[in-house]
């Protein structure tokens, strides 16, 4: 399924998050509409920060695999930040990961079960 630019209502998915992303537009601008450029970058951070309902996951660990640094994270000291890489470990468990998010994805978009449905 595919979604046009002219046409968003093709896609329910697409049409949801879009519902979703203008809501919190909205919440932000309250009388101020034109700043809108400025605030969508948060919004959209925001958006893929969030666990979602369906896949009990965010939108950024089911693209990367892990969990976005937050950027009050960044100065704190904690086991995703200051834990040492070992590099090749890192990448098989990150490719391992993103399998089973591609595989939960596509399973949850055919309506197949979750794999690890709590």
């Amino acid at each position: 399924h595919f979604t046009s630019v002219e046409h968003p209502q093709t896609n329910g998915q697409a049409e949801a998050a879009n519902r979703v992303i203008l809501r919190g537009l909205r919440r932000r601008l309250d009388q101020n509409k034109k700043k809108w450029v400025e605030e969508l970058e948060s919004v959209l951070w925001a958006y893929r920060t969030t666990p979602h309902s369906t896949t009990g996951d965010t939108p950024f660990r089911m693209v990367y695999g892990t969990e976005a640094v937050i950027p009050v994270e960044v100065g704190e000291p904690s086991r995703r930040t200051e834990q040492p890489l070992e590099e090749e470990m890192n990448d098989e468990a990150l490719c391992e990961s993103l399998i089973t998010s591609k595989r939960f994805v596509r399973g949850h978009a055919f309506g197949k079960p979750p794999l690890n449905k709590k």
